[in-house]
């Protein structure tokens, strides 16, 4: 007898010979041996498959990452952040009103002031001085991120400086600047506002916080993402009075153009090459599964020609490969959770979300390989023993 036929042979038991049947402990049992004793080549399919799942899945997440980092840069360059200016006409509230929009991070209103901010260490460079609403504040605080801050009571008191005046200055956040008109002013904050393609209208400013209650404003400035289809009837909505003069209309601009008009996040995520991800492991792992089975043909028309069931050995098979393709996905787990929590995709998509997406490359694997089983064992004839021995 040959080895494969003693492989099954302790497996076909009185009652499979009697009634053409075998029990499910021993489909178990047998698949159980053939796993321990590397008939099946488990652990090898485990670190193959374990490699493949982990590739393709870190391929996509470092795809969706690249994508969020563009974002994050875009949001933080200026390019997302808008200003409608109509001097006088810009109504605070409403302004403020916008941080409540979907697609709004924050937002609020500006105007200008007749004095400047004359420190006494710098007299001749007096800081032009703007003041502002809180929500105002919250945008410059925020202008070199992808999110928005949370300010305190204790930052609205003072003003605040833009970095380049700060350094003329050599001031700090929390310092008193010295004026030259006799007396000091606490710098309640600095922001950072670079060089980097941005209006410079607001490169070397100073803010004094005011309330949002007046309808003189002349700036309404707000940091949108995903920036808003109607974004341009938002801005207006914030003018308190239309002139009589036809010809009178506010400006709406972007605080940086160098960045282009629009970048489509979502275009770019459903069009990303790793997107196929999925698709791929499962043309991939249903070849392996194919081939596992195959290798064994020999061995498995034995086992029917022997009095097995042709379905007890395609439970086995599926058995067998459920043990190594789930351990394989079990490996991954612990770097895919890693990658997930360390990884900061949520200014596209939500951990939940992504956690679905990149759980499609297990499933796919799992189920390419239960399919390629299938297929197998379906092709995989009793009639063709002499075939297979032949070829061997």
């Amino acid at each position: 007898m040959s080895r494969e036929q003693d492989t099954v042979a302790p497996a076909i038991d009185r009652d499979t010979a009697a009634t053409g049947r075998m029990r499910l402990r021993g489909v178990v049992d047998e698949a159980w041996r053939d796993i321990v004793s590397g008939t099946s080549h488990a652990f090898m399919l485990m670190l193959i498959l374990a490699a493949l799942v982990g590739g393709l899945s870190a391929a996509d997440l470092f795809s969706i990452r690249s994508i969020a980092q563009q974002v994050d840069r875009y949001i933080a360059s200026g390019a997302s952040t808008y200003v409608i200016e109509f001097k006088g006409r810009i109504s605070g509230e409403a302004c403020e009103r916008l941080s409540s929009m979907d697609g709004v991070l924050a937002s609020g209103a500006l105007r200008s002031k007749n004095d400047k901010v004359a420190s006494a260490v710098l007299p001749s460079a007096s800081i032009p001085s703007l003041d502002a609403t809180t929500g105002a504040l919250g945008v410059f605080a925020s202008s070199t991120r992808s999110g928005t801050v949370t300010l305190s009571t204790r930052d609205y008191d003072g003003i605040w400086l833009s970095s380049q005046a700060a350094q003329s200055v050599n001031a700090s956040a929390g310092s008193q600047l010295a004026l030259h008109a006799g007396g000091s002013v606490r710098i309640a904050g600095v922001f950072q506002y670079p060089d980097d393609g941005r209006s410079s209208n607001y490169q070397y400013v100073a803010l004094s916080q005011v309330p949002v209650d007046a309808n003189d404003f002349d700036q309404c400035v707000v940091k949108t993402w995903p920036v808003p289809d109607a974004l341009q009837a938002l801005l207006q909505s914030t003018v308190s009075s239309w002139p009589s003069d036809a010809s009178q209309q506010p400006t709406i601009s972007q605080l940086n153009a160098t960045q282009g008009s629009k970048l489509d996040a979502v275009k770019a995520f459903r069009e990303r090459q790793s997107a196929l991800a999925p698709l791929v492991m499962l043309v991939i792992a249903f070849f392996i599964g194919f081939a596992v089975v195959r290798v064994r043909r020999l061995e498995l028309a034995s086992a029917m020609h022997c009095g097995e069931p042709k379905t007890a050995l395609w439970l086995q098979m599926l058995l067998e490969a459920l043990v190594w393709c789930c351990s394989a996905i079990l490996v991954t787990l612990p770097l895919t959770i890693w990658a997930i929590t360390h990884m900061d995709t949520g200014i596209i998509i939500a951990s939940p979300t992504l956690v679905g997406i990149l759980s499609r490359v297990p499933a796919a694997a799992l189920a390419g390989v239960l399919a390629g089983v299938t297929l197998a064992m379906l092709v995989t004839r009793e009639r063709d023993l002499f075939r297979y021995f032949k070829n061997r």
